[in-house]
Order: C-alpha cells, then structure tokens, then sequence
C-alpha cells in the first residue's frame, strides 16, 4: 500500500510546524509537503496525488476558502480540513466546502481525530 500523501498550508511557520508535528504522530509513513502559500498548495493538489489537504483560512495570497472553492470547482474530491482560530473561519469553510474544521485551541486532539475520521485510519494510542 502506497504511503498517504498530505499537504499541509499554513503561512504561519510556527503553526504549520505544530500542524506537521501531530500529523507525523497521527500517521507516521504519511509524505507530508509544506506550504507556506496556497498557491503552491493548490499547484500541488492538481498535478499530485494528495490524500488529505489541511489548510489555513486566513493567508495573504489567497485563503484557504478560495483554496478550497477552487478545489472544489475543478471536481477534486480530496478530503479537506480547514484550521484556524479566526471565528468566522468555520463559516467560510464549510461554505467553500472543507470536509471538518479544527480550531487551532483545540490542537491536537481535535486536528487526530479529523484525521483518522477523514482517512478511515485508527488512531494511535500513546504508551507511556
């Protein structure tokens, strides 16, 4: 079985990090691109495979709405989670046709679980 391939867009280093971190925990064979412009995210998506696109609202050179919208017009069928911390973001998300919204406060936990819903992959249990 081919690894997962998963974009993630953030124009924010220190929230794609934190993002990238608890992918690699969620799915750790996972290829993971990073983007810090949707742009490039949204080139990514339509020329490669990508499984899962987790992406930023808010961005300076084209947000993720308008990402997903694009995605969405061109019939990509890629599962989508927007995350966030602007209030409105869920709205606008959901009515450019993200599949789950994560709140940024809500990291991790919330961000795994979306994850493994969206992936049908089951969520890995820490040891300690």
């Amino acid at each position: 079985m081919p690894a997962l391939k998963i974009a993630i867009v953030d124009d924010e280093d220190l929230v794609r990090g934190v993002i990238c971190d608890v992918v690699k925990d969620a799915c750790p064979t996972a290829v993971i691109t990073e983007f810090s412009s949707a742009r490039y995210a949204l080139h990514e998506v339509e020329t490669g495979t990508v499984d899962l696109l987790i992406t930023n609202c808010h961005m300076a050179d084209m947000d993720g709405p308008t990402l997903v919208r694009t995605l969405r017009e061109q019939k990509h069928s890629v599962p989508i989670i927007m995350v966030s911390g602007s209030e409105d973001a869920r709205d606008l998300g959901e009515a450019a046709g993200i599949d789950r919204f994560v709140a940024k406060n809500l990291l991790p936990g919330d961000l795994v679980d979306a994850i493994s819903a969206l992936l049908e992959i089951p969520k890995r249990v820490a040891t300690g």
